[in-house]
């Protein structure tokens, strides 16, 4: 046996456990003598090295014509209940019923070797019988290898066609390559048939993640512009007909467990973005000089959906709704979410109502009311803040009542910064347009109301021993003094912000200025709200709770989808920034701050897009906090690389 191949040689001197051998190719080497497995007794060679090769060549001809005459799976039958080792000459003579010659044997050798599937060779002139079980084992993992050796041919070929954009492809077998080339592109090593996807892939020069998503691109897999984390990382994006079975029940459905005040006669009014569908909270404000009421209602969606039920459920599963710029997948069925929901203009609901009563501009009253009520006017954040900058009396004196209760939080220690947010939107025609939110009067005025209406909720679940889920947050790690003073103290301030938590038990919230605090105000779009806001009903209802131990239980899932949730939210809307600075700002000089300097690059961030990319420099002196002017060396949206050029420091 050498190199893994049978070949016929001569002995001619030993040295240790090693004997040189005369090769048919006429060169001669040492072979251990475990890999001789037999030995001639008949055959006579000449002296003349040229006769000898001549004979081997004679001899391995003839082996190739008798070894076909052997039957192995016929030979094993009859031995494998008999005997466990055979001489080869034995077997040889049970096949051949004749003393056999010495090509015989080597030919059965050869046979066995071929084959592997019945026999082991494990000393000179000697056979092994393997076992029923090894035998089957051995045939099993040959058919596997077969069919392995037969897939990666398929795969190759289903390549080479679509690539070559040939049109009589097996549907079938195209279907079931091109999924198993997206389940290797989004989970690699994870993915179901890894290896065999791996091996065609490679034979293919496709490994590459880029090469490969252009290919599933070009074979219309993907889109241009698919969302990659969102099938990577398996977020639901349907309903399942049980929780559509559901959502139908619910279309019609009235509840009648709750007594519901009349709170219809209230003028009731949503301020939310022109493009908002989904409206989940209300204000209603009564100014009587000295004494001001304060309505802040929330749509009730705890009364239809419950533990249990399928929407609960695929409510936990998605956390949040997404909102993408290309595309808003809601936590509930849409019929639900914009419709059955919805606190849309002209229609009655019913509602949680937290009522605010305002003495002096003290709170002397708080009361929590399950109401039917109809929102009279929708509006904007833009119509709002006009009103506010005209000083409409009713806007302007309900403002300033919520401005007190921010200032109030901020004594308490409330620390936080804002930057921009930067809102992607593709129009009909694909254009990608950018617009800069800030935190105008109007949109503080709801955040005000909002926070107000969670914090005094937090505060009656905790006194009422109401289980629920809190949101904290520690002070920061550090304090930057005068961080408003520049935008680059804002976001080194940022960094030093501890993460928000939530607990089943209340702590202080630093960025608020709260010792209570959670969320209940959004049970359209966050599962937070509906869980807590389920709790406060069953409460009201004086129905049974969820236990302390079932909402831990929900909170480690929560948190987990949550997080999933919000990568992929914050991922999209990424793609989509630079996206539009790939098509629109590559030869433009745009606005940098240096926020870090290490190894002659740099981080710079992009004031009018909130991104931060990376800058490499030679020459320049760069430090922290530094104004620049770059442009865009190199940019890609699909695998989330943004650089820059120097092209001068302001």
């Amino acid at each position: 046996l050498y190199k893994d191949k049978l070949t016929l040689g001569i002995a001619k001197e030993p040295k240790g456990k090693r004997i040189k051998i005369l090769f048919p190719t006429y060169k001669e080497e040492f072979v251990h003598y475990q890999d001789i497995l037999y030995v001639s007794k008949n055959i006579q060679i000449g002296e003349k090295v040229s006769k000898q090769i001549s004979l081997i060549n004679e001899l391995q001809e003839n082996i190739e014509k008798i070894k076909e005459s052997f039957n192995l799976r016929e030979l094993w039958e009859v031995l494998v209940e008999e005997v466990e080792e055979i001489s080869i000459e034995e077997a040889v003579e049970l096949v051949l019923n004749k003393k056999p010659s010495d090509v015989e044997c080597i030919a059965l050798i050869k046979k066995i070797l071929e084959e592997r599937n019945f026999f082991k060779i494990t000393k000179p002139n000697f056979l092994q019988i393997l076992s029923k079980e090894e035998v089957e084992q051995i045939i099993t993992q040959k058919q596997k290898e077969l069919e392995r050796l037969r897939l990666i041919s398929e795969g190759e070929n289903i390549i080479s066609s679509l690539l070559e954009g040939k049109t009589d492809i097996d549907e079938e077998k195209k279907s079931y390559w091109l999924n198993l080339f997206k389940e290797y592109f989004l989970w690699e090593d994870k993915s179901p048939s890894y290896k065999i996807t791996k091996e065609v892939l490679s034979k293919k020069g496709l490994t590459e993640p880029a090469k490969l998503f252009n290919f599933l691109v070009k074979t219309n897999v993907f889109s241009e512009d698919e969302n990659i984390d969102l099938l990577k990382l398996k977020f639901p994006t349907k309903f399942s007909e049980k929780a559509i079975k559901e959502t139908n029940s619910i279309l019609h459905l009235e509840d009648t467990s709750l007594k519901r005040e009349d709170l219809t006669n209230l003028y009731t009014f949503t301020i939310d973005a022109e493009e908002t569908q989904d409206f989940d909270d209300a204000l209603s404000f009564i100014d009587k000089g000295d004494l001001k009421l304060l309505y802040v209602h929330i749509t009730d969606v705890a009364s239809f959906i419950k533990p249990g039920m399928e929407l609960w459920k695929s409510a936990l599963e998605r956390a949040i709704t997404l909102y993408m710029p290309d595309e808003i997948i809601p936590m509930f069925p849409f019929e639900l979410s914009h419709k059955k929901f919805s606190l849309v203009k002209g229609q009655i609901k019913p509602a949680l109502s937290f009522k605010f009563v305002f003495n002096k501009e003290e709170i002397s009253d708080f009361e929590i009311i399950p109401s039917i009520i109809k929102v009279d006017e929708r509006f904007t954040y833009s119509e709002i803040d006009k009103k506010l900058q005209n000083n409409e009396d009713f806007w302007r004196n309900l403002y300033n009542l919520l401005l007190i209760h921010k200032k109030i939080r901020e004594k308490n220690g409330a620390f936080a910064i804002f930057l921009p947010e930067i809102q992607v939107k593709i129009l009909e025609n694909n254009e990608l347009t950018i617009q800069k939110i800030e935190m105008t009067p109007a949109r503080e005025l709801v955040a005000e109301a909002m926070i107000l209406a969670n914090a005094f909720t937090a505060k009656f679940l905790y006194e009422n021993n109401i289980p629920s889920i809190y949101r904290s947050q520690a002070p920061p790690f550090e304090i930057i003094e005068n961080p408003e003073d520049k935008l680059y103290l804002k976001i080194i301030q940022l960094k030093y912000f501890a993460k928000s938590e939530l607990s089943t038990k209340p702590s202080f919230h630093s960025g608020l200025g709260l010792s209570f605090y959670t969320t209940l105000t959004s049970p359209i779009r966050r599962f937070l709200d509906l869980l807590n806001q389920y709790q406060l009903i069953s409460f009201l209802k004086k129905e049974e709770m969820l236990s302390e131990d079932a909402l831990l239980k929900i909170l480690a899932e929560l948190s987990e989808n949550l997080t999933r949730a919000l990568t992929i939210q914050s991922k999209r809307q990424k793609y989509f920034l630079l996206k539009y600075l790939q098509k629109y700002c590559k030869d433009q000089l745009l606005d940098g701050i240096v926020i870090e300097v290490f190894n002659k690059k740099a981080k710079v961030y992009l004031p009018d897009f909130n991104l931060t990319g990376e800058i490499s420099y030679i020459n320049e002196r760069l430090s922290p906090g530094q104004e620049i002017k770059i442009s865009i060396e190199k940019i890609n949206p699909r695998w989330d690389i943004l650089k820059f050029r120097l092209a001068k420091i302001t």
